[in-house]
């Protein structure tokens, strides 16, 4: 059997018989996998927090022909994100994160970009948990930016700058986005290809997610109002569930997530 080495991060576990969890991961070099790790629940694993949810860990296990489960030899923690799990924000917009990620990468689907994307996402959640009183919907918005990123890697991505349909630049007035045409529609072609309609501040939010700084949406002056961070994520999930992606309004952790904020 081979042995493979690599940083990865925890995105779900769940319990295999009396000692063990069945843990998946994505790798910096490997992509999603599920590993088994064998004894991790008794007192004094050697894999220690490193198997901990959003634990960022070196991880060394064997490869398994025709097997999508393989054995996990090595868990050394790099940086447990310990902050994220202590804010219930802060997990929860976590959670729903690793959940997208999990969703929508394919088993040994390898992206040091989703890698990179993922663990950026986490250190900027643990650098500002826990978020100061009235600032939590920026915890929503932060899992709407990735859905995006997560998206353009993928290819995926609606397209922002230009009318998908005549290629026109004048989005100044109002628009729509079409999961069918791919992308943005001018006030013209609307007429003729319908679309959902996005506010101009959905469409900056939009925008600055995708190619701005990620950090932005939890530092930046003036947090997005709920309304621009639901149209936004709307407009989203219609172009995922065109292409096939499921139902990201199932995701349990997003269902968490907006009964905390709602309840705030």
């Amino acid at each position: 059997m081979d042995h493979v080495e690599s940083d990865a991060v925890v995105l779900r576990h769940v319990r295999q018989g009396d000692t063990s969890h069945v843990v998946t991961m994505f790798a910096r070099s490997g992509g999603k996998i599920a590993v088994l790790a064998k004894g991790s629940r008794k007192p004094g694993s050697r894999f220690g927090a490193g198997l901990d949810l959003f634990s960022l860990s070196h991880i060394r296990y064997r490869a398994r022909a025709n097997r999508d489960l393989v054995f996990l030899d090595l868990c050394e923690l790099r940086t447990s994100f310990d902050r994220v799990t202590r804010d219930v924000f802060g997990y929860a917009s976590a959670s729903v994160c690793a959940e997208f990620v999990d969703r929508l990468v394919p088993e040994h689907a390898a992206s040091e970009e989703i890698y990179d994307l993922l663990v950026n996402a986490l250190g900027i959640l643990a650098d500002t948990s826990p978020l100061p009183a009235g600032e939590e919907l920026r915890a929503v918005a932060l899992p709407v930016a990735l859905q995006l990123r997560l998206m353009d890697v993928l290819g995926i991505a609606p397209e922002l700058t230009e009318c998908a349909a005549c290629r026109g630049t004048d989005l100044s007035d109002s628009v729509s986005l079409c999961a069918r045409r791919g992308g943005l529609l001018c006030a013209r072609c609307r007429r003729a290809e319908g679309g959902r309609r996005l506010g101009q501040e959905t469409l900056r939010f939009l925008r600055e997610s995708l190619f701005g700084d990620l950090a932005l949406v939890m530092t930046a002056p003036g947090s997005p109002s709920a309304s621009v961070i639901l149209e936004a994520r709307g407009v989203l999930d219609a172009v995922l569930e065109y292409h096939h992606h499921g139902r990201p309004s199932a995701l349990r952790s997003r269902k968490f997530l907006d009964d905390l904020w709602r309840k705030r």
